[in-house]
């Protein structure tokens, strides 16, 4: 293993350690978004489509279309979820992709 990959394995690893703290420090916080999450459609749909496959015009039109709801509130609804730390952006070109930041798991 080559000194470069040794230094990426040791940030990996003390990432992830920061994580798991913030996780724990802030499990109270966490869980009452989850709670608020889990009670919304269309914030459970989000979080299932997320996956980084679909745009966010792409992902806006098919939850409004399949939940009936105006697409102004997918998409205010998807930038609180983002806002909660739930989801994360990944920019491809000019296109805009949401995946899972795995907090909600």
């Amino acid at each position: 293993m080559s000194k470069e990959q040794e230094i990426l394995r040791e940030i990996s690893y003390k990432l992830d350690q920061l994580i798991i703290l913030t996780k724990l420090s802030n499990q109270d916080i966490i869980e009452k978004y989850k709670s608020k999450v889990r009670g919304d459609k269309v914030y459970a749909k989000l979080i299932s489509y997320s996956d980084g496959t679909l745009s966010y015009s792409e992902l806006c039109e098919k939850i409004s279309k399949e939940l009936g709801v105006a697409e102004i509130t997918v998409m205010k609804k998807l930038s609180e979820l983002k806002e909660m730390g739930f989801l994360v952006t990944e920019r491809k070109g000019k296109q805009v992709y949401y995946k899972s930041s795995d907090l909600f798991e």
